[in-house]
This record gives structure tokens, C-alpha cells and sequence, in this order.
């Protein structure tokens, strides 16, 4: 069954509300590679989308931040 990720993810912060490291945290961990998994996925899709674009329009849409944002 495909997965599908959100538009858009942040990274997980690694200190909480108090300045404690939580990267030892299971919680943590999960949400991170969640992140890595998208960011890779948005990269690719978007290199793929501009590779094939002409030379005019990816002069207009290199800048875009994601892929959903081209």
C-alpha cells in the first residue's frame, strides 16, 4: 500500500519547551525519520519536475521551495 506524506514537513526540534535534549526519544526518532523519508521524496519529485521543464519556466520556478510549490 502506497504512503502518502503531508505537503509539507518541518524537522522535529531536538531540545523541548524547557532546552532538553529529546533526540534519545523513541517519539523522536519516528518523527525524524518521517522527515527524512518526505524530504527525500520532495527532492526528487522536484529535480524531476524541473529537469524536464524548459529552460524559460525553470529560470521562474528554480526558487520554489517544494515540489507542491511548483
Amino acid at each position: 500500500m502506497a504512503q502518502f506524506l503531508p505537503a509539507s514537513i518541518c524537522a522535529p526540534a531536538d531540545k523541548d519547551e524547557h532546552d532538553k535534549d529529546v533526540t534519545a526519544i523513541e517519539q523522536y526518532q519516528e518523527k525524524l525519520k518521517t522527515y527524512q523519508v518526505w524530504f527525500k521524496r520532495d527532492r526528487f519529485a522536484r529535480y524531476t519536475l524541473l529537469s524536464c521543464m524548459h529552460d524559460d519556466l525553470l529560470r521562474e520556478f528554480k526558487h520554489s521551495p517544494t515540489d507542491k510549490d511548483l
